[in-house]
């Protein structure tokens, strides 16, 4: 009987000392959600689309040039590439030389005079303004992913009208998607033209400062 009474206490001692462990908690998986781009949050459903259909809008409008024309199409390098974007797509602030390049008429390819624009802002959100020029879309510019910016912005008529905000008039809305293409060299494309064309283009080249006392320093083209 003392045998039996000893064995039923150390087992009461047993399973007391088991009640009192505590078993090691699983830790808990976290789920880190990045935030949606602002610009997806602004922009109109139609200008999503087109926006995320850049590539193919690309290919299609490559698909137009001439045999005549595709030597001066090639001769513009990464410009007209797809697949030409680089890293860091963020416009420094200052004066750019804009120059239009149009996908479509008869050729399929066309380029023109260049005319001026100015970006002012920070990575975060810069405001773009073509000041001369006969089209002049003006709007604001927001970091995307690391090798492109988009641009949601309107159409003025003269460099004095005054437009309405994005997303007022969807006739006046352009959206465009804006890539760094080499050294000192960006593109604006277009995800609509006011003539009809399979593409619009903007080359964005930054006009070097004239420093008093010094020879100006001039653009290739200029």
């Amino acid at each position: 009987m003392v045998r039996l009474r000893a064995a039923l206490a150390a087992s009461l001692l047993l399973v007391g000392g088991c009640a009192g462990l505590r078993h090691p908690q699983t830790p808990s998986a976290t789920v880190s959600i990045e935030p949606a781009p602002e610009w997806t949050t602004l922009a109109t459903q139609a200008d999503q689309q087109a926006v995320n259909q850049m590539t193919s809008r690309w290919h299609a409008a490559l698909a137009r040039v001439s045999r005549g024309a595709r030597q001066k199409m090639d001769d513009e390098g990464a410009l007209v590439d797809p697949k030409g974007a680089l890293e860091f797509p963020t416009l420094p602030p200052g004066a750019y030389r804009c120059r239009l390049i149009r996908f479509g008429g008869k050729t399929g390819f066309a380029t023109f005079p260049p005319d001026i624009c100015y970006v002012s802002g920070n990575e975060q959100k810069q405001a773009f303004t073509k000041q001369t020029g006969s089209s002049l879309p003006g709007g604001w510019i927001y970091p995307d992913t690391p090798t492109r910016s988009i641009f949601l912005g309107t159409y003025r008529d003269t460099p004095k009208d005054t437009a309405a905000g994005y997303g007022y008039d969807p006739e006046d809305d352009v959206a465009g998607v804006v890539e760094r293409v080499g050294p000192f060299r960006w593109r604006m494309s277009l995800t609509r033209s006011l003539r009809g064309a399979a593409l619009d283009v903007y080359e964005l080249v930054p006009i070097t400062p004239e420093v008093p006392g010094e020879a100006p320093v001039r653009l290739a083209g200029d």
